[in-house]
């Protein structure tokens, strides 16, 4: 059932993605609110919603405009489930904003493999990677990814090294003139850089353990058949496979190295793992087994909300 109806992109699919976000958004975040909500902040959390499920057509836009996957919905169906599993996503606006900057930024990298445009490409990667840092200081790691995926194009130049630097000067002047004019300080600067902590204290409730072992299942599980299959790879698709596996190593440092674990950081590896999963249940053989796979993960977060 759940095979056949996402395994094929139809504008309903992304009706039902749309609902289900908004029900995790009310019941994950706004039944938290002790207060009782105004105009402004109704809004401001329609907003969000707004931007959640912006996201999810952003990633299908990437997988389907770069081939990531088969034509079908199983990543979005993926990313998701896992975002309303963890509805402490929703709280942190931070890693919100952050997280889909870095994807506007990953949507630019994956098609530097075409040639065309590659420095238009490389610059409005780097301004968008500067400005998810300002959300969240170790998106700054991306910049790996960039340089990354500039050294494997197929013809790189110096020139084309360079640019990131410049788009990041770029946000970092327009950010320092801002809060010159808006406070007369740079001590916002002091504040940007945020320290590493290493303390998983909150993972220690069933909420957010969970969700996260089962992604680290998924995601041991998957990983084996992503490696083998980039073998089998045209030399056209290859490189952005590589790139994926690369994006998933440095989302998990982006999560590891945060000033503070709520859960919330997971939001960064949900991209990339959804890609990987879904390119392996895609490519699943036996119906039932890849039928049983897609009710526990739609089935997860709903269970999730009895607990």
């Amino acid at each position: 059932m759940l095979t056949s109806f996402f395994g094929k992109s139809k504008p309903i699919n992304f009706v039902i993605f749309g609902a289900v976000i908004f029900l995790g958004y009310v019941f994950g975040a706004l039944v938290q609110v002790e207060n009782a909500l105004n105009i402004s902040q109704l809004l401001i959390n329609l907003f969000f919603i707004g931007w959640s499920v912006f996201a999810v057509f952003l990633l299908d836009f990437i997988v389907r405009k770069n081939d990531l996957t088969y034509k079908n919905t199983f990543t979005v169906l993926l990313f998701t489930c896992f975002l309303i599993t963890l509805p402490v996503i929703f709280l942190d606006r931070n890693i919100l904003f952050a997280n889909v900057f870095l994807l506007m930024a990953f949507r630019r990298l994956v098609s530097l493999s075409s040639e065309k445009n590659s420095e238009r490409k490389i610059f409005d990667a780097s301004l968008w990677i500067a400005v998810a840092a300002l959300f969240y200081f170790w998106s700054l790691l991306f910049v790996l990814l960039l340089f990354f995926a500039i050294i494997q194009k197929p013809e790189t130049n110096h020139k084309q090294l360079i640019i990131p630097f410049i788009g990041f000067a770029t946000i970092l002047m327009l950010a320092t003139t801002y809060h010159l004019l808006i406070n007369d300080s740079l001590v916002w600067l002091m504040e940007w850089i945020k320290p590493v902590s290493l303390d998983f204290s909150a993972y220690n409730t069933i909420k957010i353990l969970l969700p996260a072992a089962i992604m680290t299942t998924f995601l041991i599980w998957s990983l084996p058949f992503r490696i083998i299959k980039i073998t089998s790879l045209s030399k056209k698709e290859k490189p952005n496979a590589v790139l994926l596996l690369a994006t998933m190593v440095i989302c998990m440092f982006i999560a590891l190295l945060g000033p503070q674990k709520t859960g919330a950081e997971l939001f960064f590896i949900i991209a990339p793992l959804s890609v990987i999963v879904a390119n392996y249940i895609e490519n699943i053989q036996e119906r039932r087994f890849k039928e049983g796979l897609l009710w526990l993960i739609v089935l997860l977060p709903i269970a999730l909300l009895f607990i």
